[in-house]
C-alpha cells in the first residue's frame, strides 16, 4: 500500500518573540509525522521540517527536532538543502532540537547548531542579527507544534516508522545478552563445582608422598634431543612445602638447588602444571642459586598447561638472569641453552613421579581454604553478573515487545 499523500497545505499566522508575525503553510506527512513549514516574515524565507526526535533511544520520542531545508534527515554538515532559510540575505544550514518541549517558550530549551555554507568546506557564523531572527521563527514555529491536537499522533506515526529498526536492534541486543547470560551460568556452574571440590579436599587430607629419593644420575639434552650431559640428583625434600620436591643437582660446570611443584596460579581444585623455582628460599632470602659454567642465574619457569613435559619439550623457557645485579654482560646463550636442558630434564622427572597424584592432592589441601575463599568471591560477582544480565534481558524482551507492537 503506497503512502497516505501529504495534507493540504494549512495557513498559519504566527506572533514572533520579540514583536512581528510569521506567516506559514504547514503540511503534514501523516506517515513520517513530519510537518513541513514553509514560513515567511521580514528579512526571513524558507523551510522548516519538524519531527518527533528520540532523546534518549525511547520508542516514543520524547523531543523535536527541526531540520532547515527539505529533504529527508539527517541533514549532513557540509551538503546544503533545498529552501533552506535565509536570513537578511544569508542562507543558513543546520538545525535545532528540543530535548523536553515541555519546557517551550523558554528559548534554553532549544538548541541551534547552525552554520553559513561557503565552497570548499567552509563554513562561518550566522550573523548575530540573522540569528537571533532565526531562533524567534524556530522558537514560534516548535511552540505551534507542541500545541497541535495531533501531536500525539504525530509522534506514533514516527515511532511506527522507526519501529522495523528498533526491533532488529533489540533481537540483536537480547540474542547478545541471553548468550552472555548462558555464558555466566555455565561459569557459576563451574565455579560451583570448584567449590564443593575445594571443601572435600579441605574435609580430608590426603596420604602422605614417598619418602625423599637417594642420589641418581640425571642425563639432560638439548631442544633436538642430543644429550648434552648427566648430573647427579639428589631429593632433599619432599612436600616442603606442600606438593614440592626440592632436588640438589651437581654435575660439571652445574650446580643448583630447584623447587619444583605444581603450578602455582592454578585455578583448577587440584593444581597441574608446574612452577620451578630456581633457588631455595629461605628467612634470609633465596640461596643455593644454579651456577651453570660459572655464571649464578636467577629466575624461574611456570608451566600451566597440561602438555606433556620431555627432557627435549617445551624448546624454549624464559631466559635467566644474571644473580648478580653488578654483571652488565647478558647470560650467554651456551649457558641458558645448557640450564633449560637440567630444568627441562627434572620437570620431567617430577611430573613422572609415581606419587604425583598424592603431591598435587597435597598443594590441593595446603590451598584449600585459601581457593574457598577465592571461589566464594567469584561466586559473588558472577551472581551479581547474572542478576545484572537477567535484567539487562527482561529489559530487552519488553523493548521488543513494545516495538514489535508499534509494527501492529
Amino acid at each position: 500500500m503506497p503512502p497516505p499523500p501529504p495534507t493540504e497545505p494549512e495557513q498559519i499566522t504566527l506572533p514572533l518573540p520579540r514583536g512581528g508575525v510569521l506567516s506559514v503553510s504547514a503540511t503534514i506527512s501523516p506517515q513520517a509525522g513530519t510537518v513541513r513549514y514553509a514560513v515567511h516574515t521580514r528579512h526571513l524565507r524558507g523551510v522548516l521540517l519538524v519531527r518527533p526526535f528520540a532523546v534518549a533511544d525511547e520508542l516514543l520520542p520524547a523531543g523535536v527536532r527541526v531540520s532547515f531545508g527539505d529533504g529527508e534527515p539527517p541533514v549532513h554538515p557540509y551538503r546544503p538543502r533545498p529552501d533552506e532559510p535565509v536570513v537578511h540575505r544569508v542562507r543558513v544550514h543546520g538545525t535545532a532540537t528540543c530535548p523536553a518541549p515541555d519546557r517551550l517558550p523558554d528559548p534554553r530549551a532549544v538548541l541551534v547548531e547552525t552554520v553559513v555554507l561557503g565552497e570548499h568546506h567552509t563554513t562561518r557564523r550566522v550573523p548575530e542579527h540573522a540569528a537571533a531572527l532565526l531562533e524567534d521563527v524556530v522558537l514560534a514555529v516548535l511552540q505551534h507544534w507542541q500545541a497541535r491536537d495531533d501531536r500525539n499522533d504525530l509522534v506514533q506515526a514516527a515511532a511506527r516508522l522507526a519501529a522495523p529498526t528498533a526491533v532488529r536492534a533489540a533481537r540483536t541486543a537480547l540474542a547478545t545478552a541471553e548468550a552472555d547470560l548462558h555464558t555466566v551460568r555455565e561459569r557459576l556452574r563451574l565455579h560451583q563445582d570448584r567449590l564443593l571440590r575445594l571443601e572435600e579436599l579441605a574435609a580430608a587430607p590426603p596420604p602422605p608422598p614417598n619418602a625423599p629419593a637417594g642420589v641418581t644420575r640425571l642425563a639432560y639434552t638439548d631442544e633436538h634431543g642430543q644429550a648434552l650431559g648427566t648430573a647427579l640428583v639428589r631429593e632433599s625434600a619432599v612436600n616442603e612445602p606442600p606438593g614440592t620436591v626440592t632436588y640438589r643437582v651437581d654435575g660439571p660446570r652445574l650446580s643448583a638447588g630447584v623447587v619444583i611443584g605444581p603450578y602455582l596460579h592454578s585455578s583448577d581444585p587440584v593444581p597441574t602444571g608446574v612452577s620451578v623455582q630456581y633457588g631455595i628460599s629461605g628467612a634470609d632470602g633465596r640461596s643455593d642459586e644454579p651456577v651453570v659454567n660459572g655464571i649464578r642465574l636467577r629466575g624461574g619457569w611456570d608451566h600451566s598447561s597440561t602438555a606433556p613435559i620431555t627432557p627435549s619439550s617445551p624448546p624454549t623457557l624464559p631466559r635467566p638472569s644474571r644473580a648478580d645485579t653488578a654483571a652488565t654482560q647478558p647470560v650467554p646463550a651456551a649457558t641458558y641453552h645448557r640450564w633449560w636442558a637440567v630444568v627441562r630434564a627434572l620437570a620431567a622427572r617430577y611430573t613422572q613421579r609415581p606419587d604425583i597424584d598424592l603431591l598435587r592432592l597435597a598443594a590441593a589441601h595446603a590451598r584449600a581454604t585459601d581457593r574457598h575463599h577465592a571461589e566464594q568471591q567469584n561466586l559473588a560477582r558472577l551472581r551479581a553478573e547474572q542478576d545484572k544480565l537477567t535484567n539487562t534481558a527482561a529489559a530487552l524482551q519488553r523493548r521488543l515487545d513494545d516495538a514489535t507492537a508499534l509494527m501492529d
